[in-house]
């Protein structure tokens, strides 16, 4: 009996280790399932890309909007006379149009939650006011080791591409459009999640890489000494590094604080199937940000009369918008203001302007830019040329002429229902306005009809009438 038991025992180890193996096989079969399933035929082909060797590509300075100085003290028109009634042959103002309902209540944070089915874990982080929840699986959390080279980075690539991350990336979106953000602030959610995951550069930056291109953004990274992320843009950037590779040009946005310079760098040929889709910054003052309203009063005075205009914004805005990298000028006049921000200005501005002809009501206008903003250049308010949303002129204690048009542009068309173009001389940026009426003065041609100059800049200045140094100068004539 005992020599029988004896001889049994080898053959339940082998069974038991035949048995523990065909667990394991069963285990590993599984996870290669799993992995297959997120690993699709777009990221094995895109892998082969990546673990060739990458090319070499020159990165090209920053290109600058406007090397020409501005006026650092602005000339003054003489002081105008009490406003009298134009000639009739200047169309009159019969109605100016009513805002949008003005919204009274505080935005309330918004809070994703994820998907009931995902059992991922979640991270937490504050997005402009916002508290934000995104599940993310375990493998999104590992960080980038090694050499900097095609082949580690497209192991990286492949880690991810081979973990569960499509809740993650539902998610992002989800949040996303819940917040009405534009491309730019979608990058700068994904970017901000990635900064939860990771606190060493590469690292985040190749997490962000990955989420983007798999949103769908034509996203790219590129190596030197570091790993530095490129997005291609609908729109031209200025003061931001890039390189042309396929007839495109790819920023090299500053989402992680650390600029690309000028030189060479090492990036991949091909491109990801699902990342196509280049950034746009259209419609920056959608997104809600969350948090308090701040408060300034505007002081201008017209025909003896002192005005104060008291304007509300969220304050969060002021933040989100510096993160925007600069653009070319239609930009910043196409952006308008948050509802809250609009509704609070032209409620106080429409009796300025209501019954007046269209040239006096311009004109008044003009007066409230003119002298309720004081003046700086950019290099004297922020040491570099910094072009401003309307929402930031009235927020910053300085403003110079482009920011001044620009507001000055969208009260034109949103009081008085008019067309502006912007002009662009050298080292000066003014409006002109497209009246109904035959009003004299300095007039640009545009599209067969006739733009009146109108400075914000230029101190008491009238419709019709051009800065002195910018007299004898033929600006462009930019429409938006």
């Amino acid at each position: 009996m005992k020599i029988r038991t004896l001889m049994l025992i080898p053959a339940l180890l082998l069974s038991s280790g035949l048995q523990a193996e065909s667990e394991y096989e069963q285990w590993r079969r599984q996870k290669l399932t799993d992995f297959q399933a997120y690993l699709d035929e777009n990221d094995k082909a895109f892998i082969q890309f990546l673990q060739q060797k990458w090319q070499p590509v020159d990165v090209a300075p920053a290109r600058q909007r406007d090397p020409q100085p501005k006026p650092v003290e602005l000339p003054k028109a003489p002081k105008p006379a009490p406003v009298q009634p134009t000639p009739v042959d200047v169309s009159p103002i019969v109605k100016v149009p009513e805002p949008a309902p003005a919204v009274q209540q505080r935005p309330q944070p918004v809070v994703v939650i994820s998907p009931p089915a995902s059992h991922l874990p979640q991270v937490s982080f504050d997005f402009y006011g916002h508290s934000i929840r995104i599940p993310y699986a375990k493998e999104l959390r590992k960080s980038f080791s090694g050499a900097l080279n095609s082949k580690s980075i497209a192991a990286y690539w492949q880690q991810l591409a081979g973990s569960p991350h499509k809740d993650t990336v539902s998610a992002l979106q989800a949040q996303a459009k819940a917040l009405q953000l534009n491309d730019w602030g979608t990058a700068k959610l994904f970017d901000q999640f990635a900064r939860q995951l990771h606190r060493d550069n590469n690292s985040r930056q190749l997490t962000s890489w990955f989420l983007l291109v798999k949103a769908g953004y034509d996203a790219r990274v590129a190596y030197n000494q570091r790993i530095h992320l490129l997005l291609t843009s609908e729109q031209e950037m200025f003061g931001v590094t890039f390189f042309t590779l396929s007839n495109k040009r790819y920023y090299a946005v500053n989402l992680n604080e650390q600029p690309l310079k000028p030189g060479k760098v090492f990036t991949y040929e091909g491109q990801h199937e699902e990342g196509r889709r280049a950034l746009d910054f259209s419609n920056p003052t959608r997104f809600t940000a969350s948090g308090n309203t701040s408060e300034r009063q505007l002081k201008f005075q017209l025909d003896g009369k002192d005005y104060r205009i008291n304007v509300q914004y969220p304050e969060r805005y002021i933040s989100y918008f510096s993160s925007f990298p600069q653009l070319s000028l239609p930009n910043y006049f196409r952006a308008g203001l948050p509802a809250v921000t609009a509704d609070s200005l032209l409620q106080q501005l429409r009796p300025v302007v209501e019954g007046q002809s269209e040239l006096d009501a311009a004109n008044r206008l003009l007066r409230f830019v003119q002298t309720a903003f004081a003046y700086k250049t950019d290099d004297d308010q922020f040491g570099q040329e910094n072009y401003l949303f309307p929402l930031e002129t009235l927020h910053y204690p300085y403003s110079d002429c482009e920011d001044r048009a620009a507001l000055f542009a969208w009260l034109v068309e949103s009081l008085l229902g008019l067309d502006a173009v912007i002009l662009d001389y050298p080292g000066h940026v003014a409006t002109a306005i497209a009246f109904h009426g035959n009003v004299k003065g300095d007039a640009v041609m545009h599209q067969g009809a006739r733009f009146v100059v109108a400075d914000p800049t230029f101190v008491n200045a009238s419709a019709g009438m051009t800065m002195p140094q910018f007299a004898a100068s033929q600006p462009k004539v930019i429409p938006f």
